[in-house]
């Protein structure tokens, strides 16, 4: 096989290898089954955790919110913040990346995934708003709207903040509850779970508002 050729299925090559080890395994990856497997010394937790997130980008089976959690769990909150926020960067690249190197182009993921479809329909205004719209409501799954943005030809820097910017609510949520997981009789969980809830009530209704418009 020549070089380039190696290069162009090897991204392929290890989302089937990720897929294949994570998928019989989904339903333990919880943020609790995670701690019990990361190194004690907090250099090597970080990095541990980061790997994680890469595999996530790569599995498209890797709950996200339960490395998140874990995070809230591992780190003070500020480190935690920082670390899931890196995180989110590496698996929101990844399937990007992927997505880049489709030789089909968009029509091949589309036909894939058809529920993308309905992605074509939305995207009128700027990129940066499209992606920020995508990443706050997450009614679709992350790593196929990676795939899909990637082949879509959004450029990385408009893509990467923008997404950043949209799953910062969501990360920040899921973080500190992470963090009140030993302790979830705190009055402190229960105000972070509701402000979750209202975050994900009002990102639906502008996804639906958003949808009703163009009609």
């Amino acid at each position: 096989m020549k070089r380039q050729q190696f290069f162009y299925f090897l991204p392929l090559f290890l989302l089937c290898a990720s897929a294949a080890f994570l998928l019989p395994r989904r339903h333990g990856l919880t943020a609790e089954a995670i701690l019990l497997h990361t190194p004690d010394r907090p250099l090597a937790a970080v990095l541990f955790l980061l790997a994680l997130y890469a595999l996530k980008g790569l599995s498209f089976f890797f709950p996200l919110a339960a490395l998140e959690a874990a995070g809230g769990l591992l780190f003070p909150t500020g480190t935690a913040l920082l670390v899931n926020i890196l995180g989110v960067c590496l698996t929101m690249s990844l399937p990007y990346c992927l997505g880049r190197g489709e030789q089909g182009g968009l029509n091949a993921v589309v036909r894939r995934h058809p529920r993308l479809a309905v992605l074509r329909k939305i995207r009128q205004d700027s990129d940066f708003f499209f992606v920020f719209l995508l990443r706050l409501t997450g009614v679709l799954p992350g790593d196929l709207v990676s795939l899909y943005l990637g082949a879509a030809g959004i450029p990385f820097s408009t893509y990467l903040p923008a997404g950043i910017l949209g799953a910062l609510p969501h990360i920040a949520a899921v973080t500190l509850l992470g963090s009140f997981l030993s302790d979830p009789t705190d009055g402190k969980f229960f105000v972070t779970l509701a402000a979750n809830a209202a975050v994900t009530v009002f990102s639906l209704a502008l996804w639906r508002m958003r949808k009703s418009r163009i009609a």
